[in-house]
């Protein structure tokens, strides 16, 4: 009985990962170290994701009555899986760069806004610019054009003063003639 209320539990726990993530990778971590698997979910946990190794058939168990059920077809040998809070690029890219250096974890496939993807569309997602590099290339566009802009507007704001000068200086020599004060005659002394 308590192995059951543990599965139960295990289903449900996982259930509600499903329901949460936003991209969700599997992959094949048969033959990889420990070592190297406490390293990846500490990459993989800098990003705001989780990855777990699980047992395939509680994780079918709580995709059933999901559209992640697609995924039940990969679930063979030993799998991680990853669930992807905050960002979904983030972890892909942190599972590729993993994968590089160790060649015994491959990918299965994975789930991302209502549909399942294919290893070949895990490598486009994982080239993808991540939210922090695409929030410093809008921030650069930005940047561009008010620069841009302040060059314009001190552009005629210089033009204006080179336009204005020569009228300035001319000005004042006409008015002082004009408006020079005049001397008050000095009352004659009284006899």
């Amino acid at each position: 009985m308590k192995d059951i209320t543990y599965k139960k539990a295990y289903i449900k726990e996982f259930a509600e990962k499903l329901a949460k993530a936003q991209v969700v990778v599997l992959a094949n971590c048969e033959g990889v170290k420990v070592s190297e698997m406490t390293a990846l979910r500490k990459s993989v946990r800098e990003t705001g994701s989780e990855l777990r190794v699980v047992k395939n058939t509680l994780l079918c168990r709580a995709m059933t009555d999901t559209p992640m059920k697609e995924l039940e077809a990969h679930m063979k040998g030993s799998t991680a899986v990853t669930f992807g809070y905050d960002d979904p690029i983030a972890p892909v890219k942190a599972l590729f760069e993993f994968a590089a250096s160790a060649k015994k974890f491959t990918f299965k496939a994975g789930f991302m806004d209502g549909q399942a993807l294919d290893v070949d569309q895990l490598t486009t997602l994982s080239k993808i610019p991540g939210r922090k590099e695409l929030y410093g290339m809008l921030a650069s566009a930005v940047q561009g054009t008010i620069r841009k802009f302040a060059c314009v507007i001190d552009s005629l704001r210089k033009k204006r003063e080179e336009a204005e000068a020569p009228a300035a200086s001319a000005a004042p020599e006409a008015s002082e003639a004009s408006t020079a004060p005049e001397t008050p005659e000095a009352p004659a002394p009284a006899v």
